[in-house]
């Protein structure tokens, strides 16, 4: 998206349709000083939401849709809170109406404004007037994954052109773009071609030596550039970040704390609340059901790791018989599974055991949305076999997550959905933003809380 003028246009929307809304509602007359103030406010807040949830961050490869979406639940909570602002002054019907008109009309706008600059930016990249020409230095280029591994990387806003693999021993042609060995015929073909970025690719493990590409292009005016690659299978991404006032590339890293994990706090709190209040007739029942149906206590706590490693107990509803596993070991629930009992079996498939979770939400141990924990003698099995494993835990763990509403919930009998649900845990650890929580809760309602996979 084109963020300047995408803030410009946010920003004429919103004071346009606040004039607008205003003189349809009082007609002639001019602002009172509350409604100044509202005014004012109503400008501030919406920038303060949008910055909270990445409005503005680069979000290439998102339908116009999504984008609409992000800006539309950034804009209502502004509002929202806007209006909770109102009720400190005298209301009066007319204000409140002034409200919920511009609140609909910039709604409108901010959408409208998405779908066009969306059309524009897929019109000019399908003509090619976005999309810059470079030229690729990467060893083993011969590795068909390499294009792949590099478009998610430059969003289609750079297209490679040509590839000079010092590795191979002869030229060649990979996926349309051709390959050569040689730095003459390469510099010859950057020349001729008038290219002004020559992008490297680069790994910490397996680095390449720039001093020859340095000095074969140190007349001409061409770019240079390092693109990094950090690991084999693409799963960590590179980040630039801010660490105690010093620029580093991280290779592994937590995410930024700070301020930025406030809104998701207060969200996370607030919601845990709000569903345990709601809840708490739901609670009693399933609560006396599995009194009745066997003996034992109605909850189950288990250990489990959090943020970085550490470690806390977790609620249940219990479904499970009394002292039926193994000291030491925990099985993974399997179909037909002689340990579930039958009020338990149906807690599992519609996931009413995890319920109790909200209060370790309430406790600080978890997020409502999050990469889901597994119980400690799995982490212990896993972390050797699947790659970066471990490195879902660098956030608070969450009652439903990314990998949940993407199918894989349940039984991981086999490594290959293990490594499925970590590579969408470690994308949301590495790209989350209020409005993706917002999304995971919804495509959780929507989908259901039942599950085929839930034994």
């Amino acid at each position: 998206m084109l963020t300047p003028v995408t803030k410009a246009g946010d920003s004429l929307f919103i004071a346009g349709t606040a004039y607008v809304s205003h003189a349809a509602v009082f007609g002639r007359s001019s602002l009172a000083d509350t409604d100044l103030l509202l005014a004012v406010l109503g400008f501030t807040l919406p920038f303060i939401t949008f910055r909270a949830t990445h409005v503005y961050r680069s979000h290439r490869g998102d339908s116009a849709l999504r984008s609409a979406a992000r800006v539309i639940a950034a804009w209502l909570t502004a509002q929202t809170l806007l209006v909770l602002l109102s009720r400190v002054a005298d209301g009066t019907p007319l204000r409140n109406q002034w409200l919920l008109c511009w609140t609909g009309l910039a709604a409108v706008g901010l959408v409208l404004e998405r779908y066009v600059l969306y059309a524009l930016s897929s019109s000019l990249r399908s003509r090619g007037l976005r999309a810059i020409p470079i030229a690729i230095v990467a060893p083993n280029a011969a590795n068909r994954e390499i294009l792949s591994r590099i478009a998610p990387q430059t969003h289609s806003a750079f297209v490679p052109v040509l590839i000079f693999d010092p590795s191979s021993s002869c030229d060649g042609v990979l996926g349309h773009v051709p390959v050569v060995h040689q730095m003459q015929s390469f510099k010859r073909l950057v020349v001729e071609a008038k290219l002004k970025e020559i992008w490297i690719i680069d790994s910490p493990f397996r680095p390449v030596s720039v001093e020859h590409l340095l000095e074969a292009f140190q007349h001409e005016f061409i770019n240079l550039r390092i693109l990094p690659v950090l690991d084999e299978d693409g799963s960590l991404e590179p980040s630039v970040g801010d660490y105690r006032g010093i620029r580093l590339l991280n290779l592994v890293a937590a995410p930024e704390r700070g301020w930025k994990v406030v809104p998701k706090e207060l969200f996370d709190r607030s919601f845990a609340l709000v569903a345990v209040l709601i809840l708490l007739p739901l609670f009693a029942v399933v609560a006396i059901t599995i009194r009745c149906s066997s003996p034992g206590p109605v909850f189950f706590r288990q250990y489990r790791k959090g943020i970085n490693g550490r470690v806390f107990s977790i609620y249940k509803f219990r479904t499970m018989y009394q002292r039926v596993d193994k000291p030491d070991a925990i099985v993974q629930a399997r179909k037909n599974d002689a340990r579930v009992t039958t009020i338990g079996r149906f807690l599992r498939r519609t996931s009413l055991d995890e319920l109790p979770q909200f209060f370790n939400v309430l406790k600080g141990d978890m997020s409502v949305v999050g990469p889901r924990p597994h119980a400690v003698e799995h982490d212990e099995y896993y972390k050797d076999l699947v790659q970066h494993y471990m490195f879902r835990y660098r956030i608070k763990p969450g009652i439903t997550g990314l990998a949940q509403v993407s199918g894989y919930r349940g039984e991981t009998a086999q490594v290959e959905k293990m490594v499925g649900r970590v590579k969408l845990d470690i994308y949301y650890v590495q790209h989350w933003t209020l409005s993706l929580d917002i999304k995971i809760i919804c495509l959780t309602i929507l989908k259901g809380f039942v599950s085929g996979n839930a034994y």
